[in-house]
């Protein structure tokens, strides 16, 4: 798609933010090495129902995938930054493979005692005429997936 193509379709990031009581070595923690046990799978996976796991690997260039009940594995990005605890960032095609993709970046910073955790997802126009209702579709998701369920998963540790 050309730069005047992807200039057509222009598309606002979501962004979300979310105050969690943890420090933020813990949340940052959390978020990327137990993605696996707070992640809501059966709702935001690629294989749904056969979704056993997600996994983010810890370094500039790695996989974040999920792993299905048959041990296939299905990727939904690549690391594009790595800075722990303060954030990182990835790109974000879920069940996608090469083509275009959007770009999650998540920043954590310490806030009265606990941590602000920020995302902005960003890089609709490069999904064409899609990236507005793929947008929609994901301001929602963003909701579940940080004040739901990771939100969740602070709490219960704690």
């Amino acid at each position: 798609m050309s730069n005047a193509e992807v200039a057509r379709f222009a598309v606002p990031p979501i962004e979300k933010s979310i105050v969690v009581r943890c420090d933020l070595e813990r949340a940052f923690h959390a978020f990327t090495a137990e993605i696996g046990q707070w992640w809501p799978l059966q709702m935001f996976s690629v294989t749904q129902a056969k979704a056993r796991t997600a996994t983010i690997e810890a370094k500039i260039g790695g996989r974040i995938y999920e792993t299905a009940d048959d041990g296939s594995t299905h990727d939904w990005g690549r690391v594009l930054s790595w800075s722990p605890p303060s954030g990182f960032s990835m790109t974000w095609h879920p069940g996608r493979i090469g083509g275009p993709h959007t770009v999650v970046e998540l920043s954590f910073a310490a806030e009265n005692g606990a941590t602000r955790v920020r995302l902005v997802h960003r890089g609709w126009e490069t999904l064409g005429k899609d990236g507005q209702g793929m947008r929609e579709n994901y301001n929602g998701g963003w909701d579940k997936v940080l004040g739901q369920a990771f939100a969740g998963h602070l709490e219960r540790a704690a």
